[in-house]
């Protein structure tokens, strides 16, 4: 299996927990843990949705230069390492605060949160057929989180649906 479609199988899980998550019953919605700065889990999803947004506008420019360098030449031999990002989706990996643009407001609706996140995987699935033959690995592009560094596209990508991963665990324990 190549590394896209890894990352396509990965987003296809992940979104459909999501989109459950999205269908729970509203008490269960605003249920937190019992702590002050807890997010709620409508919150914790209208946060992913967020971060999915500014994520995914960096994904899309980067697809459109992988394939203007995949034009220009040769895509490279080899797969693209998604191991590297095993600790994104672990909450008791690392201290990780989310830049205050990502923190939800409250505001938005479930369905709208839902939508958003749908149009979101939608967006994952035609990048990644835009780059089906190793394109991904000619665009490089810098992580802050954990230190992670440079990163191709595909790790991106894949950042997207581990960071969803990370917040499903932290839903799961409010649960």
């Amino acid at each position: 299996m190549t590394c896209m479609e890894k990352v396509r199988d990965r987003a296809a899980e992940v979104f459909a927990a999501l989109d459950e998550l999205c269908q729970l019953p509203a008490e269960r919605l605003a249920a937190r843990e019992d702590r002050t700065d807890a997010w709620s889990v409508a919150e914790h999803l209208e946060h992913v949705s967020l971060a999915n947004h500014f994520l995914l506008l960096t994904a899309t420019k980067g697809t459109a230069k992988a394939l203007r360098r995949a034009a220009g030449g040769r895509v490279p031999e080899g797969e693209t390492d998604l191991a590297v990002l095993a600790d994104i989706a672990d909450p008791d990996a690392f201290l990780w605060l989310p830049p205050t643009h990502m923190i939800p407001t409250g505001c938005e609706s479930i369905s709208t949160v839902r939508e958003k996140l749908l149009a979101q995987y939608h967006t994952i699935l035609e990048l990644l057929a835009q780059i089906p033959s190793g394109e991904g690995r000619l665009c490089i592009l810098h992580m802050s989180v954990n230190s992670l560094g440079t990163i191709d596209l595909y790790q991106w990508l894949y950042f997207i649906t581990q960071h969803a991963r990370y917040h499903i665990t932290l839903i799961s324990r409010i649960q």
